[in-house]
C-alpha cells in the first residue's frame, strides 16, 4: 500500500466521522455568534450620523506629511531613551508611512460612522486564533490513532503489508492538511459575514506589518514599557494583510494538529488522547498568561499560535518580551519535529497486535 493510497483511506475515514460533523456545527456557530456581534456593533454605528468624506483629504494628507516629516527630521537625530520619547518617534513614522501610503494609492480615510470589515475580521480572527480554532482543531484530529486503537481497527491496518511510518505519514498528512483546510476556510467565512454586515469598503486601507516593539524601564515601574516601533514596517493594503493573515493561522492551526496527533499516538483512549491536547493548549495558555515579561515564555508553543500577532508587533504586548515573525515560526517547528519524533518512535515500537 502506497503513502497515496494510505492519505485516500484516510481521507474517506475523516470524512464519515461524527467529528467531522461536530466541528462543522461548532464552527457555524462560531460564525453565527461573530455574525450576532457584527450586526449588533452595525446598529450602533447607524445611530452616528452619516458623515461624507472630505473632497480635501488629499491636501490635508500631503499638509500632514510636510509637518510629520520635518518633525521625524528632528526626532531621528538621536535614539530614544524613554517609552515617550520612544511613543513620539513611533507616531511621527506611523503618520509619515500613512500619509505616504494614502497618497501613493490614493486611498482616502473611511467615514468615522462606517463599521471596515476587513479590520473588524482581522481582530477576531486574531482572537479566535489563540482560542476557538485551536480546540476545534483538536476536536477534529485528537483521536486519529487513538480512536482506531480504542476501536481495534488500527490492528487491521498494521497487518497488511505496509510499513508503521507510512501509516502513521500518511495519518498526519491528513491531520494536517484538514486542520489548515478547516482553519483557512473559517477564516473566510468570517470575513464573508463581516462584508455582508459591513459593506466591503476597506479593503485598501493601511495595515503595518514588521512592527517591532521595544521595552522601555520607566522608573518605579514594576514592568518594562512596550513601544511599537515603525523603522522597518511594512504598510500592506488590509486584503493583502488578511490572505497573509489566513495562511499563517493555517500554518499555526497544522502545529496544532501535529501535537493534537502525537497525544493520538502517546494515549491509546481517544478520550484520554483529545484531553490530553485540549489541556496542553489551555495550561500554554495560563502559564504564558502567568509568566508575562519572561523570556522563556517565548518557548511555548501557545505563545506563537497567533503568527500574524508576532508579525504585527500584537504578541510582544501580550506576553512582555519581544517576539519576531521568525521566532514563532521556528519555535512551531521544533515543537512539531520533536513531538512527531516521539510519536513515530512510539509507534514502531508499539506493540499493537497484542494490546
Amino acid at each position: 500500500m502506497t503513502l497515496w493510497r494510505v492519505v485516500q483511506n484516510e481521507w474517506m475515514k475523516l470524512v464519515r466521522r461524527r467529528r467531522l460533523a461536530v466541528v462543522v456545527a461548532l464552527a457555524l456557530c462560531l460564525v453565527g455568534m461573530f455574525a450576532l456581534g457584527e450586526h449588533h456593533e452595525k446598529q450602533i454605528y447607524s445611530r452616528v450620523p452619516t458623515q461624507a468624506a472630505s473632497a480635501d483629504w488629499k491636501a490635508n494628507a500631503k499638509a500632514d506629511l510636510a509637518a510629520a516629516e520635518a518633525q521625524l527630521s528632528l526626532l531621528e537625530r538621536r535614539s530614544p531613551t524613554s517609552a515617550g520619547a520612544a511613543q513620539a518617534l513611533a507616531a511621527l513614522q506611523q503618520r509619515v508611512q500613512e500619509d505616504r501610503y494614502r497618497l501613493a494609492h490614493d486611498v482616502g480615510p473611511i467615514s468615522p460612522n462606517l463599521l471596515n470589515g476587513w479590520a473588524e475580521t482581522s481582530q477576531f480572527v486574531g482572537a479566535a486564533t489563540k482560542t476557538f480554532i485551536p480546540l476545534l482543531v483538536v476536536i477534529l484530529v485528537g483521536d486519529m490513532v487513538a480512536g482506531e486503537m480504542t476501536q481495534g481497527t488500527i490492528k487491521l491496518l498494521v497487518v497488511r503489508p505496509v510499513r508503521r511510518r507510512t501509516l502513521l505519514l500518511g495519518k498526519w498528512l491528513v491531520s494536517v492538511a484538514s486542520s489548515a483546510a478547516l482553519s483557512f476556510l473559517l477564516c473566510f467565512a468570517f470575513l464573508g459575514v463581516a462584508l455582508a454586515i459591513d459593506g466591503p469598503q476597506g479593503a485598501m486601507q493601511p495595515e503595518w506589518l514588521n512592527v517591532h516593539v521595544r521595552f522601555f524601564t520607566q522608573p518605579g515601574a514594576l514592568q518594562p514599557t512596550p513601544v511599537a516601533m515603525y523603522d522597518h514596517a511594512a504598510v500592506w493594503p488590509m486584503w493583502h494583510a488578511f490572505l497573509l493573515q489566513s495562511a499563517l493561522v493555517a500554518g499555526a492551526m497544522m502545529a496544532v494538529a501535529s501535537i493534537a496527533f502525537t497525544c493520538s499516538v502517546l494515549f491509546p483512549s481517544a478520550m484520554v488522547s483529545t484531553s490530553a491536547a485540549m489541556g496542553s493548549i489551555i495550561i500554554g495558555f495560563v502559564v504564558a498568561a502567568m509568566a508575562r515579561g519572561q523570556s522563556w515564555v517565548r518557548m511555548l508553543f501557545t505563545t506563537h499560535l497567533s503568527l500574524y500577532g508576532d508579525l504585527a508587533g500584537g504578541t510582544a504586548f501580550t506576553v512582555g518580551s519581544p517576539v519576531s515573525l521568525a521566532q514563532g515560526v521556528a519555535v512551531l517547528l521544533v515543537w512539531t519535529v520533536v513531538l512527531l519524533a516521539a510519536a513515530f518512535l512510539r509507534f514502531g515500537r508499539q506493540d499493537i497486535l497484542n494490546a
